[in-house]
């Protein structure tokens, strides 16, 4: 069997260390409301019309410098945060995030600079880093394509033109120059570790004693080739970041053969760099190439928490950890995964004893679960678990085990079930066959009031809050009613029956994976709206605030993967 490589796409950051002169990060001040960072953060999503995108970036450069005063870090955050993120809670906001960057290079251009590695490796986008260099050389965005940096073009007067302007510009702006400069390190860099990998990997093979050689090796690349502009491409002309790139690869003082002049030097570097550098470093990076992607495996099967349970399964774990799976991560093996269901229904039990019950969290609430059929994969699972988890939290028979169905005529069920799954099926099986239905909240208050006077529960013991887990953000679209004609009928109805001060409080989930969705969360009497793109660092807010969260938490966890971590601020 010949040898196989697996390729390793690895970070920009590990290569490029010698240029990261990185200072401390700064603990963010603690954000309150309708400060400037919360207001960039949930009133800039992508908008859909040419009006609406012209308000938005006027809304941008109008906060920004805000912002900026009051928390540079978290802003900066923030800036990345535009940035697209198929997996992730940052924002399909190109416009914003490229005219934002061009308000850090000319406000905080060494800010800019500094974090190019990290916006090439946290945020997948050595594109980005070459849009910012087009944007700040032409005053616009590039109509991208993968043509404009590898397709060459032919010699004219514009491409003279072209090549003149962005001389004069790299002569003249010092700024300009800068960024230049260490985009071209950027590059430069990546790509030489990159070749060098390469090579050594030719060689191990080569040295091979048969084609039966089992071995795998692996090749760690960055995308850097990917990305690199061709010689004479579009990109390449207007911004002469090839011969830049290739200079620093094949410097005249280090190379055999570059005894000739600066021009004759500069050709010879960009011709080695197509030849010796970008052709070679094609394959390992085509998906049809004969390379193994390491990216490309099955995603659970190298995920943290199906190795946690496999290691409980196997023995490793001599005590399970009570925290180390959150409740929609749990259920998922529960339904997806029979050889580690045992194991997840155990990790669920522990969890509800030793994390919730014993801190008195989530005492006397309900849930009410959309479980409809516009409700998606991640949004069910996290509506089902939440549910689960908040009706098996309470103290009183009367809310124990129960939960509220989302429809125009909701019912107080007690949840059946032997187990997790079939208590999830239960939960699953509430679906109103409605699309899109609405729930009566009065109806939904009048059980609850039922509940407590047929029970004789003592005002202390009356519920406090109701969740509501749906994809929806706006409160009419959920309600049957005008809320504000329902709420006062429902106070009327609590303090009649010795309830008045004990009026339970909505809180509303907005659960949607849809990032165009944010919006400031609002408050009407006796309701609080809250919306987020689902992270595992917003539900662990919501569990450790026993379901208290506000704006500035959602902000925290949106900000808080690693990714962000490696952002500085350096002027």
């Amino acid at each position: 069997m010949k040898a196989v490589a697996k390729v390793r796409i690895i970070s920009p950051l590990q290569v490029c260390r010698k240029h990261a002169n990185w200072v401390p990060p700064t603990p963010p001040s603690s954000p309150t409301f309708g400060n400037p960072c919360l207001d960039l953060f949930f009133r800039l999503v992508e908008p859909n019309t040419p009006v609406k995108r012209q308000a938005n970036l006027n809304y941008l450069n109008q906060f920004l410098p805000l912002a900026w005063s009051h928390n540079p870090l978290t802003t900066l955050k923030l800036i990345c945060n535009l940035h697209y993120d198929p997996h992730g809670p940052g924002k399909e906001h190109a416009q914003g995030f490229n005219s934002a960057a061009s308000w850090l290079h000319h406000n905080h251009p060494k800010t800019l600079v500094c974090n190019l590695p990290a916006i090439a490796a946290g945020f997948r986008s050595f594109e980005k880093v070459l849009v910012i260099l087009y944007r700040i050389l032409e005053g616009k965005d590039p109509h991208y394509s993968i043509t404009l940096l590898t397709e060459a073009i032919e010699e004219t007067e514009d491409k003279i033109a072209m090549a003149k302007k962005a001389l004069d510009r790299y002569e003249r702006d010092p700024h300009y120059r800068f960024l230049h400069d260490r985009v071209s390190d950027l590059f430069a860099d990546c790509l030489k570790s990159d070749i060098e990998n390469f090579k050594e990997l030719k060689q191990k093979k080569s040295q091979s004693q048969s084609d039966d050689d089992d071995h795998n090796y692996c090749l760690e690349l960055t995308r850097a080739a990917r990305w690199c502009p061709h010689v004479d491409s579009l990109y390449d002309c207007t911004t002469l970041l090839s011969e830049s790139i290739a200079k620093k690869i094949f410097p005249r003082i280090s190379y055999q053969g570059f005894e000739e002049n600066e021009a004759d030097h500069a050709d010879r570097a960009r011709q080695l760099l197509m030849k010796e550098v970008l052709l070679p470093l094609e394959a390992p990076l085509e998906e049809q190439s004969g390379y193994q992607f390491e990216w490309r495996t099955n995603h659970r099967a190298s995920c943290p928490d199906r190795k946690y349970l496999e290691e409980v399964k196997a023995g490793g774990k001599s005590k399970i950890e009570a925290g180390a799976m959150l409740p929609h991560k749990i259920i998922e093996y529960v339904y997806d995964c029979d050889e580690l269901r045992h194991v997840a229904e155990l990790q669920w039990k522990v969890m509800v004893e030793d994390v919730y019950l014993k801190q008195c969290k989530f005492r006397n609430c309900l849930a009410i679960c959309d479980v409809s059929g516009n409700m998606m994969r991640v949004p069910m699972d996290v509506s089902v678990a939440l549910g689960l988890l908040v009706s098996e939290l309470n103290q009183e028979p009367a809310w124990k085990g129960k939960v509220i169905t989302f429809n125009r005529n909701p019912q107080l069920l007690a949840i059946q079930g032997d187990d997790l799954r079939s208590k999830c099926a239960f939960v699953r099986r509430m679906d109103s066959q409605e699309w899109h239905c609405k729930v009566d909240f009065q109806k939904v208050f009048d059980l609850i009031l039922e509940a407590a006077v047929n029970g004789n529960l003592r005002p202390e013991q009356m519920i406090t809050k109701v969740f509501v887990f749906t994809i929806y953000f706006d409160f009419d679209e959920i309600s049957a009613n005008q809320w504000e004609t329902d709420y006062e009928a429902i106070k009327s109805k609590f303090k009649e029956k010795g309830y008045g001060n004990v009026v339970p409080h909505l809180v509303v989930w907005n659960l949607s994976q849809d990032k165009s969705t944010q919006a400031v969360p609002c408050t009407q009497p006796g309701v609080t709206m809250l919306s987020g793109f689902i992270t595992n660092n917003l539900v662990e807010s919501f569990l450790d605030n026993d379901g208290d969260i506000f704006p500035d938490h959602v902000m925290e966890a949106a900000l808080s993967p690693r990714k962000y971590q490696s952002l500085v601020v350096v002027d």
